[in-house]
């Protein structure tokens, strides 16, 4: 029964301006199926009544494949090269070219001599430490240079003609003075005691108590709506009695709303219970001796004393000290060694040779080229080929190109019961004022139909009669 109903909604879609059914259910006739309608395949692919919501009424509709004009650019001939041949270009000039090549000879050069002096050294100089700076002095001992350079003297860092002294330092002493102790430091304790003050003080005579009073039930009459059946949603088979009908018996997912009884019951607000009373405690005041502070001991320190005394301490030993001065200086004295070191300057003699100034050589006499003038042919530009490009040509040609298949499916379209005059009327206007004239009847007449029809071409909207699309498009919904 469902696949026949199915196809005649096929075959009538385009009459679905007129399908609608009532959003109530009706008392279902004696063949009508009442129990709940599933989704089920069709033998066009589609499924029945899909997402569908209550009070909404569905028409099955043939989607037409759409397709749209491309242009497209296509080769009409290939492109090409043309291939030409240019010349080679020539020019005639003069060159010099060689005619005698160049050449040397080689000439003898004579050696000259020259008289030159040399100054030969016979012995060297040097120096050496003696015990004073005159001629006659004395080489200074080993033992003594031992001492002046145990005395900080550098004997190879010194100059020529300088002299060092040497001073004897006795040793040093000095008197300091020493605190020690003479009696330590200590400390005694002393007993601090106990000081009292009067006061008061509460004493329990009677500690706090409870006591448990009894708190009765209360309670409250209240009214109760029991659901008796719950609500449901099922497809009801309803007929369309306009004359304009395309499909007779339509398919309507009807609400049917729970049911209810209210009943009256008397229900506890809050049981019975105890509840404790609170009895004070009682007190007496009473005087007493308070503590104002506790016994205790400090302590009272004994400074340490100290007495003053007197000792010579040794600063430095006696020494032996050398100096480039010969100014004795306090707790110093000059002794008889001295060191002085004398520069003894080296022996020369100067003797006469006679020496190449310069040697016997010889040298080489370039003897230039010689060149004369001829006139030559030079190639300016080889031969070589120019390549032409022939670009190619190409043509504009139009076709169809199919954007989507053809489809069936199931569309939300305007029920019967909302076809009213005012709702036909407001369609009527929204078409005229989108530019598509139709008489205001609130009739859904042949008019009509056509300019929803045109509305829905010219939009690229599925042409499926009064749609909830097409309402809302035209602002009606």
């Amino acid at each position: 029964m469902l696949i026949k109903k199915s196809l005649l909604l096929s075959v009538a879609a385009a009459a679905l301006l007129t399908t609608g059914c009532s959003q109530t259910a009706a008392a279902p006739k004696a063949k009508a199926n009442t129990a709940p309608v599933t989704a089920q395949k069709t033998s066009d692919g589609s499924f029945t009544l899909p997402n569908a919501k209550s009070g909404t009424c569905y028409g099955k509709v043939i989607i037409p494949a759409k397709y749209k004009t491309v242009t497209e650019k296509i080769k009409a001939t290939p492109a090409d090269a043309k291939l030409t041949i240019v010349p080679a270009t020539y020019k005639t000039e003069t060159e010099r070219v060689l005619d005698t090549a160049a050449s040397t000879r080689i000439v003898a050069v004579p050696a000259t001599y020259k008289t030159e002096s040399k100054t030969v050294t016979v012995s060297p100089a040097y120096s050496e430490w003696r015990n004073g700076l005159h001629p006659e002095a004395r080489v200074a001992s080993s033992a003594v240079l031992a001492s002046a350079k145990a005395g900080g003297i550098n004997l190879e860092a010194a100059k020529a003609g300088s002299c060092y002294y040497e001073f004897y330092a006795a040793p040093q002493f000095k008197t300091t003075t020493e605190k020690v102790l003479a009696t330590a430091a200590s400390s005694k304790i002393i007993a601090v005691p106990a000081a009292f003050k009067p006061g008061v003080k509460k004493i329990l005579v009677t500690p706090a108590t409870t006591k448990l009073v009894k708190v009765p039930a209360t309670y409250k009459n209240v009214t109760e709506r029991i659901m008796v059946a719950p609500a449901k949603k099922v497809w009801k088979e309803t007929k369309c009695n306009d004359k304009d009908c395309a499909v007779e018996e339509m398919m309507c997912l009807v609400d049917i709303p729970a049911q209810y009884n209210t009943v009256t019951k008397r229900v506890l607000v809050t049981p019975e219970t105890t509840k404790s009373v609170t009895i004070p405690a009682v007190y007496k005041t009473v005087q007493i001796n308070e503590l104002a502070s506790a016994a205790s001991t400090k302590t009272v320190a004994i400074p340490a004393t100290y007495k003053t005394l007197e000792k010579t301490q040794k600063v430095s030993d006696a020494k032996y000290v050398w100096s480039d001065s010969m100014m004795e200086k306090p707790g110093m004295s000059r002794t008889s060694a001295v060191i002085c070191k004398v520069e003894i300057p080296a022996v020369t003699k100067v003797v006469t040779k006679q020496v190449v100034a310069t040697p016997a050589a010889s040298k080489t006499v370039t003897i230039p080229a010689v060149y004369k003038t001829v006139q030559v042919t030079k190639i300016v530009t080889p031969e070589t080929t120019k390549k032409t490009v022939i670009p190619a040509t190409y043509k504009t040609v139009s076709k169809q190109v199919k954007v989507s298949d053809q489809s069936v499916k199931w569309m939300p379209v305007l029920c019967k019961s909302s076809m009213t005059v005012e709702t036909i009327s407001k369609i009527q206007k929204a078409l005229t004022a989108a530019g598509f004239k139709t008489p205001v009847t609130g009739m859904l007449d042949a008019a009509t139909k056509a300019s929803v029809k045109a509305y829905q071409t010219k939009k690229g909207l599925t042409v499926s009669g009064l749609s909830i699309d097409t309402l809302k498009d035209l602002g009606v919904l």
